[in-house]
């Protein structure tokens, strides 16, 4: 039995709505770049999606709803953890073997490395909590139970205790990153926002249960770094030896298949399974960290220059990369 849903105010959150559409193509392409590359069995009944959303320079906040029951199936998230807690509705989880419910009031974390399914009753809609795992590690670091912290587990479901307390901090996160008028004079200071948000990440670190976590240096958080040749198994050191190469250069599957020696389909293979995530999500990775080195090093740099180096043509697209990547505007480690 699902507890009470804590009162929340979520008005501010609703008055961002990003997409609506009665067609579930429309709503699959839309949310591939907004949440992630994901596929989408709808069920009977009209479709009536929508997405609102919302942020603060760590955190995206999502309020998502389909309308007919629905079945997802992302790719395992690219560097990322997805808190989902139904405000209607309710939803089944399968992720890495790991399966659970949740119904409204209640709190489900994932972080899935190589498989994710979700069910979506009708009419659920579901406030969504997105987290970088560097954010993740950054709240390990800073807390004086860093040596004894772990990663997130691939699934498991607040007590009901801890999830009321989440809503709690939501909440706060969402005032402060969204005030209203009258609040805006007295903005929020950046330093406290960032405390707020390094919270929320070490409250999930906390709250999940005993073992069977993975360490916060997995692939996720590395994945962008270079890596020793010997590291690395020898078609993925090849390819990585190619796309470090050739880091302005447009670039394809089949080219880095070619240069690793193998078929797209056993480099693909070979990725997954070192980095859990593909062959081209892996080149991006490599090219935002190059980027980063550039920002980091040039105090003249501009944010236009670092992403034409490295392939970015759309500048839109690879600020909207960066900070999925690394918590933060490209423009904010160029100031830095």
């Amino acid at each position: 039995m699902s507890p009470a849903m804590p009162a929340m105010d979520l008005s501010r959150l609703y008055r961002n709505r990003v997409f609506a559409s009665d067609c579930i193509d429309a709503s699959r392409a839309y949310l591939r770049h907004a949440l992630v590359e994901h596929d989408v069995r709808c069920g009977a009944g009209a479709v009536d999606s929508a997405l609102y959303s919302a942020g603060s320079p760590r955190l995206q906040m999502f309020i998502l709803r389909y309308g007919p029951e629905v079945e997802v199936r992302p790719q395992p998230f690219d560097g990322f953890a997805l808190v989902q807690m139904p405000l209607s509705g309710s939803a089944e989880i399968e992720s890495d073997g790991h399966r659970l419910s949740i119904g409204r009031g209640q709190v489900a974390v994932i972080a899935p490395r190589r498989s994710v399914r979700l069910r979506w009753s009708r009419d659920c809609e579901q406030l969504l909590l997105r987290i970088p795992l560097t954010l993740v590690h950054d709240a390990a670091v800073h807390s004086a139970q860093a040596a004894a912290a772990t990663g997130l587990q691939s699934a498991h479901r607040l007590h009901d205790g801890a999830s009321a307390q989440w809503f709690g901090l939501v909440q706060s996160l969402m005032e402060l990153a969204l005030p209203d008028a009258a609040d805006r004079p007295a903005a929020c200071h950046p330093a406290w926002l960032e405390h707020v948000e390094r919270s929320l990440a070490y409250f999930l670190l906390t709250q999940q249960p005993a073992g069977g976590a993975p360490a916060l240096n997995d692939a996720a958080l590395t994945l962008g770094t270079p890596s020793s040749a010997d590291a690395l198994e020898p078609p993925l050191a090849a390819a990585e030896r190619y796309m470090r190469s050739r880091l302005c250069a447009p670039l394809s599957l089949e080219d880095l298949a070619r240069a690793a020696g193998v078929s797209p389909r056993t480099l693909h293979m070979h990725c997954k399974r070192r980095f859990g995530v593909g062959p081209m999500v892996w080149l991006r990775q490599v090219r935002l960290e190059a980027a980063r080195q550039m920002l980091e090093r040039d105090a003249d740099c501009l944010v236009t220059d670092a992403a034409m180096a490295f392939g970015f043509g759309h500048l839109g697209r690879f600020s909207a990369y960066y900070r999925e990547r690394f918590g933060e505007l490209p423009r904010h480690t160029a100031r830095r």
